[in-house]
């Protein structure tokens, strides 16, 4: 599964594009910002696979995020704008998407995104983050209380408590663990393998791409329209969501 944040300063735009997006089963809308200063802010917890970015927005245009945006991830320009294509590719975009998006030619963007995948997986399983790629630990020895982790090739292990994970993370082929104490973790293991896994009742899945522990959450804080920030106990960075996983997230915790 390929994660995506979309930036654009219309509304109207930005719930077209998700609502096209939910029909490919490949694609998770994790966040939405409505100008560069909101989408820096996101990007500086969560790197998504993929940024859909308007140009013309109030204040920055939509070329000045480009030096934020992780370098895994890929730039998919959306605009009502013809005559900058030629600035787009020179940023390094992989698509030039016009307005209003066809849902034909969004196609033709995502299947181009798709034949990337080999080559955005291999950038972003880097050695910045704990057992990435070839290394990833595995998830294995499952208890009613803690899961058990083999990592640096089988070596060693480590016994984390399901009460110190506070978040699972999807990450195509694995998921990102973050526990506190410790740095995020990849491993071998779904989404809906971890759902099977988790002690009912603790986690709740926010959107297709996160899960996280309810009880853990110490405090949410409304940052725009389109962007909540999670704060969980032990850990002191917070995790950025998106509008849809705020409304899931309401839903999940207690009145």
């Amino acid at each position: 599964m390929m994660t995506a944040l979309l930036v654009d300063d219309e509304p109207v735009a930005i719930e077209r594009l998700a609502s096209l997006l939910e029909s490919f089963p490949g694609i998770d809308v994790i966040g939405t910002a409505r100008d560069v200063a909101d989408a820096e802010r996101f990007l500086a917890g969560r790197s998504p696979d993929i940024v859909f970015l308007d140009i013309n927005m109030p204040g920055r245009e939509g070329f000045d995020l480009v030096s934020s945006v992780p370098s895994q991830a890929r730039i998919v320009f959306v605009t009502a704008r013809e005559d900058r294509a030629v600035d787009a590719f020179r940023a390094g975009a992989v698509d030039y998407l016009l307005k209003p998006v066809d849902r034909d030619r969004l196609t033709m963007t995502i299947e181009r995104l798709e034949s990337l995948l080999p080559a955005i997986r291999q950038v972003s399983e880097s050695p910045s983050v704990e057992g990435a790629g070839d290394h990833a630990s595995e998830a294995s020895g499952d208890t009613a209380d803690a899961v058990t982790f083999t990592i640096d090739g089988g070596r060693s292990i480590d016994v984390v408590s399901y009460v110190d994970i506070v978040w699972i993370e999807a990450v195509r082929n694995y998921t990102r663990v973050q526990a506190r104490g410790r740095r995020p973790r990849l491993i071998r293991r779904t989404m809906a393998e971890w759902e099977e896994t988790l002690p009912h009742g603790l986690f709740g899945r926010v959107s297709r791409s996160l899960i996280v522990q309810l009880p853990a959450i110490r405090s949410t804080q409304w940052q725009s329209r389109d962007q909540t920030m999670v704060f969980f106990n032990g850990l002191d960075e917070g995790l950025p969501i998106g509008r849809a996983a705020t409304t899931r997230l309401k839903e999940l915790l207690p009145r």
